[in-house]
């Protein structure tokens, strides 16, 4: 029940943390059709490609100074156990990992297209 009773503490701490501290999410940009796409469309759509890609690199980042930063919240508060800190660390591994995900997609995604554009100028 004592345990039960940290968690909930954990949770409510984390939820209050992320609430000010949260790393936004950037939105997608739009994959540029290689195939029939203009020249300035797909560069235009390639480049918005690209800049998602290194805002998700910072959003990345940002969640690993968030997690820093959630267990050092813990230490101040003396509420720090090696149990609170794995489900942040968990927590923070899944966004973190659905990223890395999404991201890789999109990469190859973008892979795709780029070679359709490739094909259709020669």
């Amino acid at each position: 029940m004592k345990n039960l009773f940290k968690i909930f503490c954990l949770i409510s701490v984390f939820f209050s943390f992320s609430a000010y501290g949260a790393c936004e999410y950037p939105r997608k940009a739009e994959i540029p059709n290689g195939a029939t796409s203009t020249s300035d469309e797909f560069m235009t759509g390639y480049q918005a490609v690209r800049q998602w890609i290194e805002d998700m690199n910072d959003y990345m980042e940002c969640i690993d100074k968030d997690t820093v930063a959630m267990i050092s919240m813990l230490k101040i508060n003396q509420q720090h156990t090696p149990e609170a800190e794995a489900t942040i660390i968990e927590h923070q591994d899944k966004k973190y990992n659905a990223a890395v995900e999404d991201q890789q997609k999109v990469a190859e995604l973008l892979n795709i297209e780029v070679r359709a554009y490739k094909a259709k100028e020669q």
